[in-house]
């Protein structure tokens, strides 16, 4: 299993009031799989993303990355296991406004200390697969909606991450753009052997997954 979640619950507190986001969640994914996680806005599942992914700690419950239970691991050590497991891709792109798009892509090679030569070459690479090679050297705010999506999807598949979690990535594009990235996307992981989280509420694009799970009221069905 490349993931999976034991009995994970999550509680927030406001005031005197406790809110159950997660309710004793049970989840498992295997290497290679493509997961959906479909859910109303508010239902939790950025939640259940940030928990997968090591962002958050569960108020209850394991994480399992890899056969490793993550519970007694430090910051230190879910960072790394983060780094070198997972790719991350956004509604919103997050990249770097300063810095072009084939930089944009660089960055987490040269974070896991990759040399500026290999990871340039690399970067390149992605870029063309995702059809941007005309857009290289283009800053973000020069770029389209779709491209900049499209750039984010190369950076996330940058490092050869066993995991990729989406949170809504085509959210913030019109349906044909959604339609084209979300294609190019899921290729791309399949091509390279990837494992992909992703949460959406398009059930178009839900169903070209290997599963669909709906979160509701806490729960996973």
């Amino acid at each position: 299993m490349i993931l999976e979640l034991k009995n994970v619950s999550m509680e927030f507190s406001s005031g005197d009031t406790s809110i159950k986001v997660l309710n004793e969640i049970d989840f498992s994914m295997s290497s290679g799989e493509s997961v959906a996680l479909v859910g109303k806005s508010g239902s939790g599942k950025s939640t259940f993303l940030q928990i997968a992914a090591l962002l958050e700690k569960p108020t209850s419950g394991k994480v399992i990355i890899i056969e490793k239970e993550t519970s007694m691991l430090s910051d230190d050590e879910r960072t790394k296991l983060r780094r070198e497991n997972f790719g991350f891709v956004y509604q919103f792109h997050n990249l770097l406004s300063e810095f072009s798009a084939i930089e944009n892509v660089m960055i987490p090679m040269l974070i896991k200390k990759n040399s500026k030569q290999f990871s340039k070459r690399r970067a390149a690479e992605l870029l063309d697969l995702v059809g941007l090679t005309h857009r290289v050297h283009h800053l973000p705010n020069k770029l389209s909606g779709g491209e900049r999506q499209r750039i984010a999807i190369a950076r996330a598949l940058a490092n050869k991450p066993k995991l990729i979690v989406a949170d809504e990535p085509t959210g913030n594009l019109d349906p044909t753009n959604a339609e084209i990235v979300f294609n190019l996307f899921l290729d791309l992981v399949k091509q390279n052997g990837t494992s992909l989280l992703m949460a959406t509420h398009n059930m178009d694009l839900a169903k070209k997954f290997d599963k669909i799970v709906f979160l509701l009221e806490g729960k996973l069905t």
